[in-house]
């Protein structure tokens, strides 16, 4: 095994998986970040659909992140 594989692997582990509340919860707030990325882009956005948004990213990257220890 290369040295990079191993380091992904013993990163990628480090990640908890997450249970299927932890699934609806991000589930919900990624939900509420495309509803205002739509109102941001149509130019009706506030500084809350801002929040939601980035919010929403860091849900999305947190669902990745913690799926990719099941590829």
């Amino acid at each position: 095994m290369s040295d990079s594989v191993g380091q992904y692997l013993n990163e990628i582990g480090a990640v908890a998986l997450l249970n299927a509340q932890e699934e609806r919860e991000l589930s919900q707030v990624i939900e509420r970040g495309v509803a205002a990325r739509e109102r941001i882009a149509a130019g009706t956005g506030t500084a809350e659909d801002r929040r939601l948004d980035r919010a929403a990213a860091r849900a999305k990257d947190r669902f990745i992140r913690a799926n990719l220890r099941l590829v």
